[in-house]
């Protein structure tokens, strides 16, 4: 019934400032801009994984978070950090199982990163 891949979506105030935040500094490639209807999508760095946009009057930050895998924790940070990524407070450990940091997208949207530390 499903087929591979997922989209994730969010409604976003500035359509223009979302596509630099999630191509210049996350580095994801934008496959779809559309800004006579303020809509827009990237490619991420998981196969089949993109996230599409939508200029909007009112925007509600997200609570939950889309969570990118690294590879090393500590320097994807510094890598985003160097590009004006502010991450929300330090990075979380779950014993045996992963290495998370918190950060938002310009709408306040949360974003984290993840290294995995054992295969499931």
């Amino acid at each position: 019934m499903y087929r591979s891949g997922v989209s994730i979506w969010y409604n976003v105030s500035n359509l223009e400032r979302t596509l630099e935040f999630y191509s210049g500094k996350l580095g994801f490639e934008v496959i779809f801009h559309d800004p006579a209807n303020g809509l827009a999508m990237v490619n991420t760095n998981t196969k089949d994984c993109v996230i599409g946009f939508s200029e909007a009057q009112t925007v509600e930050p997200a609570t939950s978070s889309t969570v990118f895998e690294v590879v090393n924790i500590e320097e994807a940070m510094k890598q985003l950090e160097a590009k004006n990524v502010t991450f929300i407070g330090e990075v979380e450990h779950v014993p045996g199982m992963a290495k998370l940091a918190t950060f938002v997208d310009p709408d306040g949207h949360n974003l984290m990163l993840a290294e995995t530390l054992v295969e499931l």
